[in-house]
């Protein structure tokens, strides 16, 4: 990746360059998209997007890199107990972790439901191309921790296995809506209702299941 330049206007133009990426891969698909139609529909040169970037897998690497560095800013580690001996602190607890459950499904579900087609895109190329594979893959990690950090709140004798499944579960959840879901349709209010009524339900159940794992624990 090139370095990432400093003034204002050169900033504005790499900008309009990435936006433009997002547009021709979504619509037109990565294997028919250019560095030339990206640029005309930036509305730049064909040679200013070589200043910025080396070709569209370079330019497809720094959207990834970005992507994940939204969600990495989004997603943060949860640190939320149960405090013994109060008590409101179980029903507080489980209200507060299901807020954070819910808050977190419903900004990743609306995260990818902005661009389905560019997140397919980088998951057709990500088999293909090994500098966005480490890119994802990294990107992913960082999320991974962040959930097994959360997990590991809770003193669970197999974390691990624990975080592993809730990411893998809600990673599943939000891409079944996701993709199971016409967006071209703006009006269709009655299908988004849906979709969060599943996101709160998921965010219910694994509340639920954390104050279970928690209040054993207390017993033992």
């Amino acid at each position: 990746m090139k370095t990432l330049p400093t003034q204002e206007r050169a900033l504005l133009k790499r900008q309009a360059l990435l936006d433009a990426a997002v547009e021709e891969f979504s619509n037109t698909g990565f294997e028919v998209a250019t560095a030339k139609s990206i640029a005309a529909l930036a509305k730049v040169a064909t040679g200013t997007f070589y200043q910025y970037f080396e070709n569209k897998n370079d330019i497809l690497r720094v959207l990834a890199a970005n992507r994940f560095a939204n969600l990495h800013a989004h997603i943060k580690t949860l640190e939320l107990k149960v405090v013994e001996n109060e008590p409101d602190s179980t029903k507080e607890s489980i209200q507060r972790i299901e807020d954070k459950f819910f808050n977190t499904l419903l900004f990743v579900y609306q995260f990818h439901a902005h661009d389905p087609e560019l997140h397919q895109v980088l998951e057709q190329r990500r088999s293909i191309d090994s500098k966005l594979k480490i890119i994802m893959d990294d990107g992913e990690k960082v999320l991974q921790d962040r959930v097994l950090g959360f997990v590991k709140s809770f003193n669970l004798t197999n974390s691990e296995q624990v975080a592993d499944n809730l990411f893998a579960m809600a990673e599943g959840l939000v891409h079944k809506l996701v993709f199971h879901t016409d967006f071209d349709n703006k009006v269709d209010v009655e299908a988004e209702q849906k979709n969060q009524l599943s996101l709160k339900v998921a965010a219910q159940m694994l509340a639920s299941f954390f104050l279970d794992k928690t209040q054993s624990a207390q017993q033992s």
